[in-house]
């Protein structure tokens, strides 16, 4: 079979969890398939903080048997302008040298990328497909990242719009992203409703390891516990999260707090005192997505921390997959994406305005009631729910969908 060249461009690292977690699963079905119509090249920016591991090198080697070309670039830190030029120059000429070879197809990841590509199509003449792609210049003002009026919002704001209207096929989580691109920006590409995908094979909830788990952290099985794995600030609420937890231990001092975060423990411990939460009371984690899974099945609920604001509607938030997969109920505020409708629609989740200590209150018989139900028939529902909305085989035909649209241009 002549399989079609498609560039797969990511403004990542190769093994960041949220591109092996998600977007990957789709690339190693089409890497596993025998029959598959395209061949990928893809390019990644790499931070020479985390050198690939013996594994992930295994893994590569694997992968390139398989047919996979890659090209390591180095990212800049920073989110300077000089920074973000250094960064769109080298992929420029990492993408025209593939240009040059016969490939004239681009599938990225996110928006910035999405930019990227779309600067480059210019020239080269691409055609585009944006997978996952939102407004992130209105998540970053939302956030207070980024000042309404300054030229880095106003330009993104024009690039993502253009990138959207130039793309052959834009594919995102939400109906609201899809009136956007298709009512507001006038696109004439194909749009394709994809949520973001859970490996939901990877969160089967397994007793064992639950068992395991809270034994090495020292929670007794008698302990309900709330679960939150992320990041404080910037997208995600910060000393909010660990105020929610206090006002929510107001009502049952047997609830215990489980963190798995990147922050530092002392900056973790100060958002916590400053909430008047006993450090008995919680536990702080770091782990490498190979081994997250275990604390989701620790868990007894989860929290999705992203406050309220005009763009959270377009976001399509992994953990939401996760948790449903491992068979946990959240907590989600009203506004971000269609996970808060999904939750009330389906009996998966609590939803709340905003982290102030009236809606949280207000939330917790609702709460109180998850984490009272036969606990084993709670985790069928919500990985039920879960697989058809977030599961592989349900979305990974969506996605095939929006390659062959991309690769019949």
């Amino acid at each position: 079979m002549n399989k079609k060249p498609v560039i797969i461009f990511l403004y990542n690292r190769l093994f960041d969890p949220l591109i092996q977690g998600n977007f990957w699963l789709y690339i190693d079905s089409y890497l596993n398939d025998v029959n598959s119509p395209v061949r990928f090249h893809v390019i990644t920016y790499e931070d020479k903080r985390y050198p690939l591991t013996q594994d992930q090198k295994e893994k590569i080697k694997e992968w390139k048997s398989k047919g996979l070309e890659w090209t390591a670039l180095n990212w800049h830190p920073g989110i300077g302008a000089s920074q973000k030029a250094s960064d769109l120059l080298s992929g420029f000429k990492a993408v025209s040298a593939l240009r040059s070879n016969g490939f004239k197809h681009i599938v990225t990841l996110g928006s910035v990328a999405g930019t990227f590509a779309y600067l480059y199509s210019i020239p080269l003449r691409l055609s585009q497909f944006l997978y996952q792609y939102e407004p992130h210049s209105e998540y970053a003002v939302d956030n207070g990242m980024w000042p309404e009026k300054s030229f880095q919002t106003l330009f993104s704001r024009v690039l993502e719009r253009r990138a959207a209207r130039s793309a052959v096929v834009v594919a995102s989580g939400t109906r609201f992203m899809r009136e956007r691109v298709k009512d507001e920006w006038k696109s004439r590409g194909a749009f394709v409703k994809i949520p973001t995908v859970a490996n939901d094979k990877k969160f089967i909830f397994d007793a064992s390891l639950r068992d395991a788990m809270r034994k090495n952290l020292g929670i007794s099985e008698n302990k309900k516990v709330i679960f939150y794995p992320g990041k404080f600030d910037g997208l995600y609420y910060g000393d909010e999260t660990a105020l929610m937890f206090r006002w929510l231990r107001d009502f049952d001092e047997k609830l215990h707090f489980l963190i798995v975060t990147p922050h530092d423990d002392e900056e973790v411990h100060g958002r916590f005192e400053r909430a008047g939460v006993s450090r008995s009371d919680y536990t702080i984690c770091h782990s490498e997505y190979s081994e997250i899974h275990k604390y989701f099945f620790a868990a007894d609920f989860a929290i999705i921390a992203v406050p309220p604001g005009p763009s959270k509607k377009f976001i399509s938030n992994i953990k939401v997959g996760e948790y449903l997969s491992a068979g946990l109920p959240y907590l989600i505020t009203r506004g971000v994406s269609e996970d808060y409708l999904f939750a009330e629609e389906n009996d998966v989740g609590v939803v709340v305005d905003d982290f102030t200590e009236s809606d949280i209150k207000g939330a917790w018989p609702k709460i109180q009631d998850y984490l009272s139900r036969n606990s084993e028939e709670l985790r069928k529902h919500c990985r039920n729910k879960g697989l058809g909305y977030r599961g592989f085989e349900s979305l990974n035909p969506k996605f095939r969908k929006a390659i062959d649209i991309l690769i019949s241009k």
